[in-house]
C-alpha cells in the first residue's frame, strides 16, 4: 500500500450519473501506470467500463448508477493508484501587448513545445511541416498536377530539409576546422 502523499493526484474533469472522467496530469504518457489502473480496476465492483487515455492523462469510468463513486475513489486510494483532489484552477489566458510578429512567434513557440511534448521529442514543427508538404505534393501527383503544385510543394519541403541539415551538421564549421 502506498502512502497517500506519494500517490499522484487526480481531479474530476466532468461527471454525470454513472460516468466520471478523471485527469491525472502527473502520469501523462505513462502507459505502464495506466495499465496498472486497468489491471486493478478489473477487480473493483461497480465499474462497468473503463477507458484509459495515457497521452491525455485521462481515465473515463462508467459505473453502475446506484454505485457510490466514493467507493471507487476509496478503492483507488487503498490500492495506491491516485488521490482525488479539487480541480486546480485553470490558467486564464491573456494576450500581452506585443507587436503582431512577436505574438505570432510566441504562439508558434507554444505550438512547437506542445508538439514536442506530445510526440515525446520525436517531432518538431519543421519536421511536421516537411511531412505535410510532402503529403500535399503526393496528393497533387495523384491528381496529375506534377509540374505545378506538386513540384513546388516538394521544392519547399526539400528547402526546409536542406536548411535543417545545414544547421544540424554546421557544414561551414566542419570545413573551417579541417584546414
Amino acid at each position: 500500500m502506498t502512502n497517500r502523499e506519494d500517490q499522484p493526484y487526480a481531479y474530476i474533469k466532468h461527471q454525470l450519473p454513472g460516468r466520471v472522467r478523471l485527469k491525472i496530469p502527473q502520469k501523462r504518457g505513462d502507459f505502464g501506470y495506466f495499465d496498472r489502473i486497468a489491471e486493478l480496476f478489473a477487480d473493483c465492483r461497480g465499474i462497468t467500463q473503463l477507458q484509459l487515455n495515457p497521452p491525455a492523462a485521462s481515465v473515463l469510468i462508467c459505473h453502475v448508477t446506484g454505485t457510490d463513486f466514493l467507493n471507487i475513489v476509496e478503492f483507488a486510494q487503498t490500492n495506491g493508484l491516485f488521490t482525488v483532489i479539487e480541480q486546480p484552477e485553470e490558467e486564464t489566458f491573456s494576450i500581452p501587448h506585443l507587436p503582431i510578429p512577436k505574438l505570432t512567434s510566441k504562439g508558434l513557440n507554444r505550438i512547437e513545445e506542445s508538439l514536442m511534448d506530445f510526440s515525446q521529442g520525436r517531432l518538431d514543427g519543421r519536421s511536421l511541416l516537411i511531412l505535410i508538404l510532402i503529403g500535399l505534393s503526393a496528393r497533387q501527383i495523384t491528381k496529375g498536377h506534377i509540374l505545378g503544385p506538386a513540384s513546388t510543394l516538394l521544392w519547399y519541403a526539400f528547402s526546409l530539409l536542406k536548411e535543417e541539415n545545414e544547421k544540424m551538421f554546421d557544414l561551414d564549421s566542419l570545413t573551417d576546422s579541417d584546414t
